[in-house]
């Protein structure tokens, strides 16, 4: 069995009865947490790219926060090329997260050999509760440098109380003097940190995909076959159309996704384009996923403590982490006028 298996073996066997104590409790068990770590889920330089992305899809049709706990940590260490471990990584500070060198105020202490004390505070860092290691953006001798550090004095967290990707281990984490080593390149932390996030924006386009297929699994046995005027839901064509747009969003997506997988494979690194277009599409086909799935279920569907109520609330997520969806759509836009512009 590949790693790959056993960790999606093992998601389909207990996500299914977790997703709601994670989500309610906005953590992780440890004995839960320990049997990823078991089934290889931080083994990720274990599978292909491919892989991994497969996997985080899995784990998103229950709960998208344990995904983004797998994509998160996977993402970081095939950063600093090192396995078996539960990463964080923290960029975002309290002066917000879209213009990350103007808000940049975390300042690394570097001594010989590359050694640091980091000092600053970031927020909406992601697995922060779970890890052992911070991959920390701060301000270095020679500008923006990435610094890894291992948990211990010197760091605080504080779990924050979203509404959404609750049990993501998303934190507040200050880091007073704590003891780090340079890992990025001197000054180029702003760069390094773009290129291990546009691992994140390719994956949440598996979240967005994983995020419909729970959808449809949920309301598909519940709400089409139930009659309306003596025929099925499922039958009316207005309600296949809208069903035909989220499956068409989503076959363009797959697509998409294995070609760009394939491609930084290929090339040993995502390429920015691949993982906006990922990250803009993955949040659509959720949300377009999300008000069909409400929908069709009528009154059922706004009932609280659901799987439709999860994953509606996470799949708003999509459209700002990792990046917010008008950045994106800039950058996508800019590009496509520079190619089309003809010079």
């Amino acid at each position: 069995m590949s790693k790959a298996e056993s960790v999606t073996g093992f998601l389909t066997g207990r996500l299914p009865s977790l997703a709601e104590e994670i989500d309610e409790r906005n953590e992780l068990s440890a004995e839960f947490l320990q049997g990823l770590k078991e089934a290889g889920a931080f083994d990720s330089l274990s599978m292909s790219l491919s892989e991994l992305i497969n996997v985080v899809r899995v784990a998103s049709r229950w709960s998208p926060a344990v995904a983004h706990v797998i994509m998160t940590s996977g993402t970081v260490a095939r950063r600093v090329r090192q396995d078996g471990r539960v990463y964080s990584l923290c960029v975002t500070e309290p002066g917000g997260g879209s213009d990350i060198k103007a808000n940049l105020k975390t300042v690394a202490d570097e001594r010989a050999g590359g050694e640091a004390y980091i000092t600053g505070e970031k927020v909406y860092a992601s697995n922060a509760v779970y890890a052992s290691h911070f991959l920390v953006l701060a301000q270095g001798p020679s500008g923006p440098t990435l610094y890894l550090v291992e948990r211990g004095p010197g760091i605080k967290v504080e779990k924050q109380e979203l509404f959404t990707f609750r049990g993501a281990g998303v934190s507040k984490v200050a880091f007073e003097g704590a003891v780090g080593v340079r890992v990025g390149t001197p000054g180029k932390g702003i760069r390094e940190t773009l290129e291990t996030i546009n691992y994140e924006r390719l994956s949440y386009g598996a979240i967005g995909l994983g995020i419909k297929d729970g959808f449809f699994e949920e309301v598909g046995p519940k709400a089409l076959t139930k009659k309306i005027f003596g025929v099925e839901l499922g039958d009316y064509q207005g309600v296949r159309w809208y069903f035909a747009d989220v499956e068409i969003r989503s076959r363009l997506l797959e697509a998409l996704l294995e070609v760009a997988v394939a491609r930084a494979e290929s090339k040993g690194a995502v390429d920015p384009y691949d993982a906006a277009v990922s990250k803009l599409m993955g949040a659509e086909v959720a949300q377009r996923a999300a008000w069909l799935a409400v929908q069709v279920m009528g009154g059922a569907g706004f009932a609280r403590g659901t799987r439709l109520e999860r994953l509606t609330r996470d799949a708003r997520t999509l459209d700002i982490g990792a990046g917010a969806r008008e950045v994106l759509l800039d950058f996508v836009g800019e590009q496509a006028v520079k190619r089309y512009r003809g010079h």
